[in-house]
């Protein structure tokens, strides 16, 4: 079945980026991300379906000295992306919002303030969020040279996918929202 082009010139800010069967960087194989920014010079977005295997909300929470999480203290840190995994993002809700947060797509945002952090281990934060570390960036045309090689499809994001959907089946449902069989996909590509 082959995956429906795509116009260039629009950006893929606020859709679901997901590694097709053909992607060969073992980063990104069997990942989806949410694109946060696209354009001609660049693009970046976050992996939402690899949580630390380390980190959770209360090692987190002592790294940064603040406090202990009010629920669930084993809540997964995600591995946004390989590019400075030092640095901490927050996709949430927009049912709370910081002076840097900023609308990526309807009512999804994008936060990188500690006290964000903050309030979301008090309790008192956004009603769904996740908290990545690091991010995946593409300089002008890279993401774009991926695309025509078939690596990755495109898709709306939802909250719903972002923060409800078990993390271990999101690559799958992304499939299945597209109407495609990933198991039916050939990790070979080519060209008539």
């Amino acid at each position: 079945m082959a995956i429906e082009s795509f116009d260039y010139s629009k950006t893929l800010a606020g859709q679901l980026l997901v590694a097709t069967p053909q992607m060969t960087d073992p980063r990104f194989q069997k990942r989806a991300l949410f694109i946060c920014q696209h354009d001609e010079t660049a693009a970046m977005g976050f992996i939402i379906n690899q949580p630390s295997e380390e980190v959770t909300i209360s090692t987190l929470s002592d790294q940064l000295n603040i406090d202990q999480p009010r629920f669930d203290p084993n809540a997964p840190i995600y591995i946004g992306g390989p590019v400075e995994p030092q640095r901490g993002y927050i996709l949430h809700t927009d049912d709370q919002m910081m002076p840097n947060s900023v609308l990526v797509r309807d009512n999804i945002c994008l936060s990188m303030h500690v006290d964000m952090i903050t309030e979301i281990t008090r309790g008192l934060g956004p009603l769904h969020a996740k908290i990545l570390l690091g991010y995946a960036g593409w300089s002008a045309g890279q993401l774009e040279e991926e695309m025509k090689q078939s690596m990755w499809f495109h898709l709306p994001a939802s909250a719903e996918m972002l923060f409800s959907t078990n993390h271990a089946h999101i690559w799958d449902k992304t499939f299945m929202a597209m109407g495609i069989n990933a198991g039916s996909l050939s990790p070979q590509s080519g060209s008539a």
